[in-house]
């Protein structure tokens, strides 16, 4: 395909991340997860236990889209809630499944970290990952 100056920069970077979620998420199917959902497991477990806004925070993520990915990951039992009966503030945490799907994730990320690189090269990953930084710095 030809690239024009009526190329739309927003466009051609949506699908340019959705490629890379979709090739990530193609893998993570294998262990019952996307790479949205190992992204939240694998954060969460850098705390002994968090709430959902820490969580949030740390995942720079609104804390209602958190709370909507917890739902199918505490149902798997990947992750608990450690708060006391009638608190407001939830104490998560990784289950023992949760840190082995952590870890059976890693290997299947570092593989298609792998992947990008041999498609970009590494000198081509580092252009990106230079030019990404500049677009998402705060002053812009």
């Amino acid at each position: 395909m030809q690239r024009g100056k009526n190329d739309c920069y927003c466009i051609t970077l949506r699908r340019a991340a959705q490629t890379i979620s979709d090739l990530y998420d193609a893998h993570m199917a294998a262990i019952g997860i996307t790479v949205n959902q190992y992204s939240l497991l694998s954060k969460l477990g850098h705390f002994p236990y968090c709430s959902v806004s820490e969580l949030a925070e740390d995942a720079g993520l609104e804390r209602t889209t958190v709370v909507r990915a917890l739902k199918p990951l505490t149902e798997k039992g990947f992750v608990a809630d450690l708060s006391e009966e009638g608190k407001r503030k939830r104490k998560l945490c990784l289950t023992e499944e949760g840190k082995e799907i952590v870890k059976k994730g890693r290997a299947i990320w570092n593989q298609e970290q792998k992947e990008i690189e041999r498609r970009l090269g590494k000198d081509g990953v580092a252009e990106l990952l230079e030019l990404l930084e500049k677009l998402t710095e705060e002053d812009g």
